[in-house]
């Protein structure tokens, strides 16, 4: 085994044994954190638990630390992905969750309820898969020109022009997924939210593709992928609109209506945001790691000069 090829096994056995250990960790954390929070907002408190919020935030470092670790491979983020496959799995079966870390009484037929609406586990999972990818393309292309020639010229704008409109589909489309009546939540528990509601399950899986869009966007931008993320997603998601619901009193009451759907959806684009914020770090950290690599390359190659003959 030459040098380069111990190093290159190296850094996929670090990525790949970091991810092992704590993908599943992070996945069901911040799954079980985003439930917790989503069934205290359903009886109207949406910053009760302090337990899910903080939940998701530590789970989602988990997820940057992954992602940090793919610099030099993209084993990480696939290992993250497989396993994203079988937490869902789990999360879908109501298995999957944390009741010592959740301030809620959450059963396993209401944190099944709480992902099955808006296809949570399928969302992460296609936007944990395109992150893989788009690391693995940005590392591949380091140093040549994208195919797309407007992205030549104004590579940031185009990266934003991207992220900002597949950013507000997320949205837009988790809400019309969310169930908008949760009188039977104060008798049933949070599994009450889907007595009589009709599935919105092509909006949710639209707004899955939209995310993995978001992602793919940053192999032009990260600049453009990260603000669309948090200031679209994560800002008004996990603070803005929880709080001005908690002072305004404009909280989840009986009944059908927008707000409800709203304050449902919040808690799980709050969870997608701050999972596709952090995980999408990878794919500039790739990037300027292939970059570094490839200028020293070049340099070494610049300094040993022509061949004699």
């Amino acid at each position: 085994m030459t040098l380069l090829q111990h190093r290159n096994f190296s850094a996929r056995l670090r990525s790949g044994l970091f991810a092992f250990i704590f993908a599943p960790i992070a996945l069901v954390f911040l799954g079980s954190s985003m439930v917790d929070v989503q069934a205290l907002a359903a009886v109207g408190q949406p910053l009760a638990s302090v337990e899910g919020l903080i939940g998701m935030a530590l789970a989602s470092l988990l997820l940057a630390l992954i992602a940090l670790n793919c610099e030099e491979s993209s084993a990480g983020m696939v290992v993250t992905f497989v396993w994203s496959l079988a937490v869902g799995v789990t999360q879908f079966m109501g298995i999957a969750r944390i009741p010592f870390l959740m301030k809620s009484s959450v059963e396993p037929r209401d944190m099944a309820a709480g992902v099955v609406w808006g296809l949570y586990p399928l969302c992460m999972s296609l936007m944990l898969g395109a992150c893989a990818l788009t690391i693995k393309s940005v590392r591949m292309r380091a140093g040549q020109d994208t195919r797309m020639p407007l992205a030549r010229v104004h590579r940031h704008a185009f990266g934003t022009t991207v992220a900002v409109p597949a950013a507000i589909a997320v949205g837009v489309l988790m809400v019309g997924a969310a169930p908008s009546d949760t009188t039977n939540v104060a008798a049933m528990g949070l599994e009450g939210v889907l007595e009589g509601h009709l599935m919105g399950h092509g909006l949710a899986l639209g707004a899955a593709l939209a995310l993995a869009l978001l992602v793919v966007g940053a192999r032009w931008s990260i600049t453009g992928t990260q603000l669309a993320t948090w200031l679209i997603l994560v800002l008004p998601a996990f603070v803005a609109v929880p709080v001005w619901a908690s002072l305004t009193g404009n909280v989840i009451v009986p009944g059908s209506s927008l707000l409800t759907k709203v304050s449902l959806a919040c808690p799980a684009l709050a969870a997608l945001g701050m999972a596709t914020g952090c995980a999408s770090m990878g794919v500039l950290w790739a990037r300027v790691r292939a970059l570094k690599t490839l200028e020293a390359n070049e340099e070494a190659t610049h300094n040993e000069g022509p061949a004699e003959d």
